[in-house]
């Protein structure tokens, strides 16, 4: 049973904060004040949206994740536990590296000159038919969400595979999911209304106003991984 203290610690880490920090972005980014908008995602000729706040948010959710799995790995003692953590490790790095686009956005940034190969990274390109990679991908993702932080939590008591239960997120991400699902119709509603228009001109986001749902996601994934790390993985299948 989840004590007081416990209890009251998730409903800040899942609840409070993130609601907070959605009040803050969407905000600003839809507040209609040009320089709050710009702080979300700037699109000023000189900084690009990959500058702005939210994306610097994902950033750092990912570098946290892969600094916390990196630990995991060099303190483990058994192999195959090292090995799962490795794993996961080498996951973030590649999406954090796809969010960079492998340093071609700090470059332009540094140099104020734009990229001139056609290749920035994976999720953009368009391998299956008219549609960008990330289209499949997230569908991919958001199945794989639900059925980890939704379906396992109500299932657990019923699996008896040790090493499925110890990986088992608590209830708290239900909610956590949930709300990050209510968070991106609140940004998909406001684009589409119009919020993000300031003196006639769109938001930097409004081709990816799925933005924010990344940022949502990648801060579960760092409440899920400060799991992880507290956890005592039982990798003999019974």
């Amino acid at each position: 049973m989840i004590n007081s203290l416990t209890k009251t610690k998730n409903i800040y880490l899942f609840i409070a904060i993130p609601a907070l920090l959605n009040l803050l972005l969407m905000g600003f980014y839809f507040s209609g004040v040009d320089f709050l908008q710009q702080i979300v995602s700037p699109n000023n000729g000189f900084l690009t949206r990959e500058s702005g706040l939210l994306e610097q948010l994902q950033n750092i959710c990912l570098l946290s994740i892969i600094a916390i799995f990196s630990y995991c790995f060099i303190n483990r003692i058994e192999i195959i536990e090292k090995v799962f953590f490795f794993l996961l490790s080498i996951v973030f790095v590649f999406l954090f590296l796809e969010e960079i686009d492998y340093g071609i956005s700090l470059y332009e940034f540094l140099t104020n000159k734009n990229f001139e190969g056609e290749v920035r990274n994976w999720h953009n390109e368009s391998d299956y038919g008219d549609k960008q990679n990330v289209t499949h991908f997230k569908k991919l993702i958001d199945v794989a969400n639900a059925l980890w932080f939704i379906v396992l939590p109500l299932v657990v008591t019923k699996i008896n595979v040790p090493f499925i239960k110890s990986l088992a997120p608590h209830r708290f991400f239900i909610i956590g999911f949930l709300m990050t699902l209510a968070y991106s119709n609140v940004a998909h509603f406001l684009d589409d209304a119009g919020f993000s228009v300031i003196d006639g001109v769109r938001g930097s986001l409004t081709s990816n106003i799925s933005e924010f749902r990344e940022c949502n996601n990648y801060y579960l994934y760092l409440l899920y991984s400060m799991q992880l790390i507290k956890t005592n993985l039982t990798l003999r299948l019974k």
